[in-house]
């Protein structure tokens, strides 16, 4: 289950600047902007909803590992 959250996390990490990208643009430019607000305001209450599912999800166990392996990371 973390690695779907994961996944989702990544997907809308890019798809939400995107689309607040879009938007803004149109609404510079006078155009409608119907369907980019509504990607935009998705994409951000996935985005809040995977996150805390990550962090439910994350085990003790997986932060050590994550934290070791940075370690042998940086010390390479």
């Amino acid at each position: 289950m973390l690695e779907l959250f994961k996944l989702i996390v990544e997907i809308n990490f890019f798809i939400f600047p995107i689309s607040a990208g879009i938007l803004t643009y149109r609404k510079i430019n006078g155009k409608p902007a119907g369907r980019f607000i509504r990607i935009t305001v998705m994409s951000f209450i996935w985005l809040i909803i995977a996150t805390v599912g990550v962090i439910v999800n994350e085990t003790p166990e997986h932060k050590q590992e994550m934290i070791n392996n940075l370690e042998r990371t940086l010390a390479e």
